[in-house]
Formats: structure tokens, sequence, C-alpha cells
């Protein structure tokens, strides 16, 4: 725990100071897909932060599958705030629909399964 604690404080440093973390997602949508499979690929309901459940455990799955530090989040099935922070990291650097909101809708989707090389965390 203290050491991906420390990974995203050092993440949030480089991002803070102009830098940027361009690591490639490690391998494609369907790769993620069979790797975090707590929803079918056709059942992306809508997320809030209090949530709780496997749609959360799939949002933390995608999160730390597209990051270098693969185990950052606990796919515990409650959204709190290290999950809201994935989330706002995702929709911001993304540029989702709805703008960095903390919901994951259908955009924010979107880019969990797709996200922009540049910003794979």
């Amino acid at each position: 725990m203290r050491t991906r604690r420390l990974a995203l404080l050092c993440s949030t440093a480089v991002l803070a100071l102009g830098g940027s973390l361009a690591v490639a997602p490690s391998a494609s949508a369907a790769v993620a897909e069979t790797n975090c499979n707590y929803i079918s690929d056709t059942a992306r309901p809508t997320v809030r932060p209090n949530d709780e459940g496997n749609a959360v455990r799939q949002v933390q799955c995608l999160i730390n599958y597209y990051s270098k530090y693969s185990d950052w989040l606990d796919v515990d099935g409650d959204y709190g705030q290290a999950t809201a922070r994935g989330v706002y990291y995702v929709q911001t650097c993304n540029a989702t629909d709805g703008g960095a909101d903390g919901i994951v809708g259908p955009s924010t989707w979107n880019r969990l399964y797709n996200p922009k090389p540049a910003c794979a965390l």
C-alpha cells in the first residue's frame, strides 16, 4: 500500500511540474475485458462515488490494468477516495464528455477501455 501511494505521489508530482507520463497501454481493450471481467461488456452502468459492487470493481480493475503501477487501487468494489482520484485522472487526461465529475458514464467507460496512450497512468 505504501509503495502504491508513493507511486501515485510521484506521478502526480511529474504531472504538476508540467511533465507527462507517456506510458502506452500494455495491451488491447479486448485483453483488458478478459482480465477485468466483473461485469459484461454490454452492462456498463453509471458508477458514482460511494457506490459499491461489481461495476466499481470493473472500474478499479481497468484503472489498474492501464497503469504501470498495476495494483495501485484495491479492487474491492468500494468507490472511495482512491478510486475517485483514478476516475478524475482518466476524465481529465482523456477530456471525457461532461468533464471531470467523478461519475463513470458512457464517455468515461469508453476511455477506461480505450485510454489515450499519453494518458496511461
